[in-house]
């Protein structure tokens, strides 16, 4: 056993024998389990970071109800509001995200144990299965923190430089999140990566949806039948928001074949895209839920917080997917990608300002992250 290094020290183990009862896995194969755990560590880290969002806004709250200004708590107008409310809008969308992979992750591992894997195996095998869900929550949930964090700052102020608030600590440790269990870039990389393999291997059919959204681009709009049932708004959005990531997603496997893996600007829109469209469905299919078991009433503040984010996160992908567009195409494809594109990053008005005012009160009566 040799130690090398110095600031930071690692620990060599040469020659070392180890007990055949205590070897993970398959001799040679060690690889695919430090893979697997880099899964279950980026899923673990974005949990991580809920914790300290929550308690970040908490902080963020509290300050804004005492702080005063011109007589008056800055939690009063309407730019604080507007920040409160977004760190909880987006605290609750990477919750619904987490819960909705751990649900997943859980449920495939009892399913590979009903089959006689041991639980280790399947724990690794469930972690491999949502790989791609696994990288999006360390992105997610990274960048959730990151902002969070930064309002908070910006909330405290002075304040929120100095070592005797919290802020400034806050501020610190967020920032390695990004960097943790594969770095955000990668991991935006790694998940497009993955999709695209599982394709060419045809354990999932991407290029037939993307012909069939091809297709529909020639075909005459849906203009929806009016009825403006509870989310039937969102459903239909989100629906076309992954038509969106089909179509261009297509085109670029189309367009580059075997040097897409050279494309990463591109790579990272289309990552962008599938990230957001990912987490606005996760927000969508958690309220439906809530609303299912507690009424309309009862829920009328996490409605709120879906329409607004599935609002904001639909436009995100228009951004997103004209920057692939222009990218890739010239001319007439050009025209007819981007006919599609606003075509599928429609959405029917939401007043958010008006929202977030309800949301942000909500706060301001708690004094806290009430969600």
């Amino acid at each position: 056993m040799g130690i090398k290094g110095s600031s930071t020290r690692q620990v060599f183990f040469m020659d070392c024998k180890v007990p055949v009862e205590n070897v993970l896995g398959e001799i040679g194969k060690g690889h695919l389990i430090a893979f697997n755990i880099l899964n279950i560590g980026r899923a673990k880290l974005a949990a991580a970071a809920l914790g300290g969002s929550k308690q970040v806004c908490t902080q963020s709250v509290e300050y804004a109800n005492t702080r005063e200004q011109f007589k008056l708590p800055i939690s009063k107008f309407g730019a604080i509001k507007h920040k409160l409310a977004e760190q909880a809008i987006r605290i609750f969308a990477i919750e619904s995200a987490i819960y909705r992979v751990s649900g997943l992750i859980e449920n495939k591992e009892e399913e590979m144990m009903a089959d006689g894997k041991s639980f280790e195996s399947a724990l690794l095998g469930a972690a491999e299965e949502y790989a791609v869900e696994c990288a999006i929550l360390k992105v997610a949930g990274s960048e959730v923190l990151d902002f969070v964090v930064d309002e908070g700052v910006q909330i405290y102020g002075g304040y929120g430089y100095s070592a005797d608030f919290p802020m400034d600590r806050a501020y610190s440790d967020s920032r390695i999140n990004r960097i943790f269990e594969g770095t955000n870039e990668i991991n935006r990389l790694l998940a497009v990566d993955m999709i695209l393999k599982r394709a060419m291997k045809g354990e999932l059919d991407l290029m037939g949806p993307a012909m069939s959204v091809q297709k529909e681009l020639m075909g005459i709009p849906d203009f929806g039948n009016g009825n403006n049932k509870l989310f039937e708004e969102e459903t239909k959005v989100v629906a076309n928001m992954k038509k969106a990531i089909l179509m261009i997603a297509g085109t670029a496997v189309q367009k580059y074949m075997m040097t897409l893996a050279k494309e990463q600007e591109l790579l990272m829109r289309i990552a962008d895209m599938a990230i957001d469209t990912y987490m606005a469905e996760s927000i969508l299919l958690r309220v439906q839920k809530l609303v299912a078991t507690k009424g309309e009433e009862a829920c009328a503040l996490q409605i709120d917080m879906t329409s607004t984010y599935v609002n904001d996160m639909v436009d995100r992908l228009n951004v997103n997917g004209k920057n692939a567009i222009n990218a890739m195409c010239e001319g007439d494809e050009q025209r007819m990608l981007l006919m599609g594109l606003k075509r599928f990053s429609k959405m029917a008005p939401v007043n958010t300002i008006a929202a977030r005012r309800r949301i942000a009160k909500a706060m301001i009566e708690a004094n806290k992250y009430p969600f």
